[in-house]
């Protein structure tokens, strides 16, 4: 019985005459604006020295690198071996990206705390870091090791829960970027959050898409996750291009 390339890989759910093109921009636009919002938040780094902001450039260079594979993957989706393997690392660095952002905001919020007794509430928040971290590499790799073969059907599940796993650490991402924004009282700084709220509906999206192997729903995800992008490199050179980094670095994430 031949192996199912759909499950994995939902470019190959287009036309095959303009999918490998399609593949091929996309996931240059997308690399190429994940690695422009890392740059800038590095040279925001490097004005304000907050240390908290090293997660972010970091993050966004995985995400570039999960995008480098998912174009891999779908180079290779006749590959038995490389097929799997590569949509494999795409679910662990997107995660891993994704999570090293929220532990960002978390030391951010828990910067500007700083001065109150620490109770077992906040010993406990200790161990949020940890766990987001961990997980996106513990749990793709828990997954190879008791299955020592790649099974189509059952890493296609599996991405269902990691894409769940995103959709969480992008929902409280945007609710810090929020709070902090608010208090901050920079309403133009929105268009962070509502970057964030697009790169949950592009995963959203791929849990429709999941389902049903709709083309629409991937066509929406790839949108949202352009969009978001170019949304949140907009305002990152803005804010980074009016040599305010020193004031801003810490208010505009």
């Amino acid at each position: 019985m031949a192996l199912d390339p759909n499950v994995l890989n939902p470019y190959v759910l287009l036309d095959p005459a303009i999918a490998p093109i399609a593949s091929a921009v996309f996931t240059a636009a997308s690399i190429a604006l994940s690695l422009a919002i890392s740059w800038y938040f590095f040279r925001s780094y490097r004005f304000a020295g907050f240390g908290y902001l090293l997660g972010l450039p970091a993050g966004f260079v995985f995400l570039a690198a999960s995008f480098a594979f998912e174009h891999a993957g779908f180079m290779y989706s006749a590959d038995p071996l490389l097929y799997p393997a590569f949509f494999w690392l795409q679910l662990a660095l997107q995660s891993e990206a994704l999570a090293l952002i929220a532990i960002s905001y978390f030391f951010k919020n828990a910067g500007e705390q700083e001065g109150h007794r620490l109770g077992i509430k906040d010993a406990g928040m200790i161990l949020l870091p940890l766990v987001m971290v961990a997980l996106p590499f513990l749990l793709p790799t828990s997954e190879i090791a008791s299955k020592p073969y790649f099974n189509y059907a059952k890493l296609a599940d599996f991405s269902l829960y990691m894409r769940v796993f995103n959709m969480a650490v992008l929902a409280y991402i945007f609710t810090n970027a929020v709070s902090s924004l608010a208090k901050s009282g920079m309403v133009k700084m929105l268009y962070v959050p509502a970057a964030f709220a697009l790169l949950w509906l592009e995963q959203y999206s791929l849990v429709m898409a999941y389902f049903d192997n709709s083309v629409f729903a991937f066509a929406g995800s790839i949108i949202a996750r352009v969009g978001g992008l170019a949304l949140f490199a907009y305002v990152m050179h803005s804010a980074t291009s009016k040599r305010r980094i020193e004031v801003e670095a810490r208010k505009a994430t």
